[in-house]
């Protein structure tokens, strides 16, 4: 079988390692990847180099906005995309991740899947009506969640033909990769601090103002914390909001900033320095992929009660109610100050993962869609 598939943003993990477990199932002959040349040095050329000869790139674009508006740069990209769409007798299959473009593809009578990488919490009339156009045009069509299934019905009025849950690479994360000292050093971290992550971009949906008016509560009790928010694309607006927050409650030596662009590969780095793992998230498609990792590497982790995180967490992890500040520094303590009940939730963390959240059976899931189209 040979796939055409396109790649969605920075999503390493969706765009290089699913391709890369799937070119390791007997049925994949070879997987074209549309793509870009950032996600690539953020950790898609480990993937590249493993999978062999079975992973060909097919460069769009360097990912980087600037560049990529130039008008030369977007004519070569729809020349690429035509080029290999007008290859009828080379694939078999073409996985849709975004909806970029989509009209070149639908000229394809090559069997089509669409993949909804978001949830559909906020979504507009327009919004559903491009939905739904998708959905005519392709042969499957799957959402990341049953929450996300259930949030297209109740907003557009259709429902996912297939529900494909995120995976995560145990290979690269796990409880095994770095012991926590180790981990803390290399990042120059004290190994007396506790460490609170939060990995994600500073926008109004992530809520990280919920965890910053939990702190107060939670230094009372417990002073020495560090939380990491490990960020990369920013909404200006937002972070002067959170800052100005920061400045209000006193927060500046207990709050850091980390806006370094750090490769797959060495994320476990900052999930094994870190002794709980918060997600304030209010709309997520499946919890969030780096709450998915920090779960992997066996760390202890609280979501907020909201979209899919529930769904997301399973046993392996706390809610909070529903952007309760209080209630997450109760659990944030319950963590800190516990260490059994830590160890207990690091390994049912690990657990949820390795039970029904791995690249490996994620991809046999997508190749038996795929064999049925």
């Amino acid at each position: 079988m040979n796939i055409l598939f396109q790649t969605i943003g920075v999503l390493v993990h969706y765009n290089f390692a699913l391709p890369h477990y799937l070119s390791r199932l007997k049925s994949v002959d070879e997987i074209h990847l549309l793509t870009d040349l950032f996600p690539i040095s953020m950790g898609g050329l480990y993937y590249i180099i493993k999978s062999g000869e079975k992973l060909k790139l097919r460069l769009l674009k360097s990912g980087v906005n600037i560049i990529d508006q130039v008008n030369v740069v977007k004519r070569f990209k729809r020349d690429i995309l035509k080029h290999e769409i007008s290859k009828q007798n080379t694939y078999d299959l073409i996985h849709l991740n975004a909806s970029d473009d989509l009209e070149l593809f639908f000229r394809s009578h090559i069997p089509k899947l669409f993949v909804l990488h978001g949830s559909p919490d906020f979504i507009n009339e327009r919004g559903c009506k491009d939905l739904e156009k998708i959905y005519s045009k392709v042969d499957a069509f799957v959402t990341v969640s049953i929450y996300a299934a259930h949030k297209l019905y109740e907003n557009c009025g259709f429902k996912p033909t297939h529900i494909i849950h995120h995976g995560i690479d145990i290979e690269i994360f796990n409880p095994s990769s770095y012991s926590k000292n180790v981990a803390k050093k290399m990042l120059g971290l004290s190994t007396d601090k506790k460490i609170i992550l939060m990995n994600a971009r500073l926008s109004p949906e992530k809520r990280i103002e919920t965890l910053l008016y939990a702190l107060p509560y939670v230094i009372r009790e417990f002073k020495d914390i560090l939380v990491i928010i490990k960020t990369r694309a920013v909404i200006k607006d937002y972070e002067v909001k959170v800052k100005k927050i920061i400045h209000m409650l006193n927060l500046r030596k207990y709050v850091m900033f980390d806006k370094s662009w750090t490769s797959l590969n060495n994320m476990p780095i900052y999930y094994r320095a870190t002794d709980v793992y918060v997600n304030t998230s209010t709309t997520e498609a499946f919890g969030s992929l780096a709450m998915l990792e920090a779960m992997a590497c066996g760390v202890p982790t609280i979501a907020n009660n909201a979209s899919s995180n529930p769904e997301a967490l399973g046993d392996g992890g706390l809610l909070y109610d529903r952007d309760n500040s209080a209630d997450l520094a109760a659990k944030i303590l319950k963590v800190l100050t516990d260490e059994n009940k830590a160890k207990l939730l690091g390994y049912k963390a690990f657990k949820r993962i390795l039970n029904e959240l791995t690249l490996y059976n994620i991809a046999r899931e997508y190749l038996s869609l795929y064999s049925s189209l």
